[in-house]
């Protein structure tokens, strides 16, 4: 699957496959998954479903069901913490 080049480069297929290879998974697997699309319909519905609850990048954080993905500030997330923390009293 190819979404605007986003499996080329660093993410090719093959590299993909290379990275599996180094962290021990099961080629065989891997490959029959990948020849067949097995899981391209959950991937494409998840995907689906993060464009529809406005994830645009990664990392996308939600609070509360809030995107809060803002600066990566640590400052800025330990804010919309608390304020999430003081409104359930915690």
């Amino acid at each position: 699957m190819n979404w605007n080049d986003t499996n080329k480069g660093n993410y090719s297929d093959a590299n993909l496959r290379t990275f599996g290879e180094m962290t021990g998974l099961l080629l065989k697997q891997y490959d029959q998954c990948m020849d067949t699309n097995k899981y391209l319909p959950k991937v494409e519905s998840d995907r689906q479903e993060a464009i529809n609850a406005g994830v645009n990048s990664t990392p996308t954080f939600f609070l509360n069901g809030e995107n809060i993905t803002g600066p990566d500030d640590y400052g800025y997330y330990r804010v919309k913490i608390e304020e999430a923390l003081a409104k359930v009293g915690g």
